[in-house]
């Protein structure tokens, strides 16, 4: 679900994804406002999460508690910012997004198929 290894063109797909999530969360721009900075320190928190829990071997069952501890913990502080609706959307959105880089990278790993636009 998580992608591990950083693409090689991090800021573009970094600016792809900003930009994903905006347009499905349909933010508007006092919401995107308020929103961004705290998914900058979510998405910190889960990098920093995910690396650790590779360098201890922890198992899948154990990433996914830790990713749903996570989400526990940030929702009230995204609820300040987006409706419950769109939190919602928000955890579908980033599965979708990863999901497509994953099939995106694994296309360019293969040698062929359409870039990530």
């Amino acid at each position: 679900m998580w992608l591990e290894a950083q693409p090689p063109n991090q800021e573009r797909v970094e600016a792809l994804k900003v930009a994903f999530i905006t347009k499905q969360l349909q933010l508007t721009p006092e919401e995107a406002q308020k929103f961004w900075p705290i998914y900058n320190g979510y998405d910190q928190n889960m990098r920093n999460m995910l690396k650790t829990s590779r360098q201890k071997g922890e198992s899948e069952i154990e990433v996914e508690e830790k990713i749903l501890e996570l989400h526990k913990k940030y929702k009230p502080e995204f609820l300040k910012a987006i409706s419950e609706d769109k939190f919602n959307k928000l955890l579908k959105a980033e599965r979708t997004w990863y999901e497509m880089l994953r099939k995106e990278m694994q296309r360019r790993r293969e040698g062929g198929g359409k870039q990530l636009e």
